[in-house]
């Protein structure tokens, strides 16, 4: 400011100097979220997949394009300029034969993200163009399924929620292991093919075996979850911060205003992340003034925060967030604002670690590619990538737990909000 009273900046210098100071904040906030993609992907396009015959030498073409493609924007976008280290480009070039060799669209996308994985960054990887497409749609898109949920605990597949409108209601039970489908043992990487029905073989948690021809059928994504317990407490889940999860949210939310329960348990034990924008409206029900929740470091830059918006009316009840090692990246932030303010408790076990603002890019052959271009911190200035959230009361779960239909964490977390006076 001195500078410009005495003359010694020319007015091309101010110009340049504001925008700096004023528009460029303005664009970071704009483009960048935990997650967030830029113009490049989007969840409201499906992009075409490029056909190649495998083995061809069409299809060699295609994986250089798509593995240079890839190796270009990490080289210019990645948020570590030293690259963690490493000789990005020496590395990358020593691995392109192998990569462009590859026969088929699977092949090429293994050999690229071992490359990427030398980054030692977990939002900087590849997926193929089928599976884009299908997470895409997955999203979008009523899908075949049988409509019940899982979680993997003690090596065992138990049944944590099944769907009103699908072929299991009525049928499966909370509690029941999986154990075979079509014959074949469950294993996390299976994928059944699709048929009019699948012989889907349980076992309850007094060792009955129940053998169930279940169809699969078309049924609608769901934003989330929400369910009221006997005890009154109100339990909310999402897997994602999208713009439907936080339509959705946003209309639960205003339910529970105006009839608040004497407490609400938000599960992000499977929520993987998404949006920072649908962050901060997640968080906004919850804070009476604006509220500072994370912020982007952009180099030069001042950190720059990300705050909650008032709501006219919001929840000042007790508040628990349930997290696990799945939980990531705007999951993350979420809990971290929670426990820093005191607003929440945190309870289950310590969140993934992977908190990095990024973006996603359509590569030539139909797939995508997220690169981590900017570090992140909480609203407190507490660096969550690599450290994780570490909860205020840290419970285990058991398979046995779950097989009696019994989540002890749910439980831990509605027996310390029921505990507590109300706002």
């Amino acid at each position: 400011m001195l500078a410009i009273l005495s003359g010694a900046w020319s007015r091309k210098d101010m110009s340049r100097a504001l925008l700096r100071r004023f528009l460029a904040p303005l664009c970071l906030l704009l483009a960048l979220s935990a997650c967030q993609t830029l113009p490049y992907a989007n969840d409201r396009t499906v992009p075409p997949v490029v056909e190649v015959s495998d083995g061809s030498a069409e299809r060699a073409a295609l994986n250089a394009r798509t593995y240079d493609a890839a190796v270009d924007w990490v080289s210019r976008r990645f948020y570590r300029r030293d690259f963690g280290g490493i000789d990005w480009r020496g590395e990358a070039a020593a691995r392109r034969e192998r990569a462009v060799a590859q026969t088929d669209e699977a092949g090429l996308y293994r050999a690229l993200n071992e490359t990427l994985t030398l980054l030692g960054d977990a939002h900087t990887r590849a997926v193929t163009p089928t599976q884009y497409r299908q997470r895409l749609r997955e999203r979008r898109e009523a899908r075949p399924l049988m409509g019940f949920s899982m979680r993997v605990v003690d090596g065992q597949f138990i049944v944590t929620h099944v769907r009103s409108d699908a072929p299991a209601a009525g049928q499966v039970q909370v509690g029941w292991r999986l154990d075979r489908i079509d014959g074949e043992p469950v294993t996390p990487a299976m994928a059944s093919e699709r048929r009019p029905e699948h012989e889907v073989v349980f076992t309850d948690a007094d060792d009955q075996v129940h053998t169930l021809m279940l169809p699969e059928v078309d049924l609608p994504p769901r934003p989330g979850e929400m369910h009221r317990r006997d005890d009154g407490v109100v339990v909310l889940t999402f897997d994602y911060f999208t713009p439907a999860s936080r339509t959705w949210l946003t209309e639960r939310m205003r339910e529970i205003a105006a009839d608040p329960p004497p407490g609400l348990i938000v599960d992000l034990r499977d929520n993987g992340g998404g949006l920072l924008a649908a962050v901060g409206a997640a968080l906004s029900p919850f804070f009476a003034e604006p509220q500072p929740y994370a912020y982007v470091q952009n180099g030069y830059m001042p950190r720059w925060p990300y705050r909650t918006r008032p709501w006219r009316q919001g929840y000042a009840g007790p508040v628990a967030v349930l997290i696990s090692g799945a939980s990531a990246s705007g999951a993350e932030v979420f809990a971290a604002t929670m426990q820093e303010t005191g607003r929440g408790w945190v309870f289950g076990a310590k969140s993934r670690g992977a908190v990095i603002a990024s973006r996603q890019l359509v590569l030539p052959d139909g797939g995508e590619l997220s690169i981590g271009i900017r570090a992140f911190r909480s609203g407190q200035g507490q660096v969550l990538e690599g450290q994780g959230v570490t909860p205020d009361h840290e419970v285990d779960v058991t398979a046995d737990e779950l097989r009696r239909a019994r989540d002890a964490v749910i439980e831990a977390a509605a027996a310390a909000l029921l505990a507590t006076p109300a706002a």
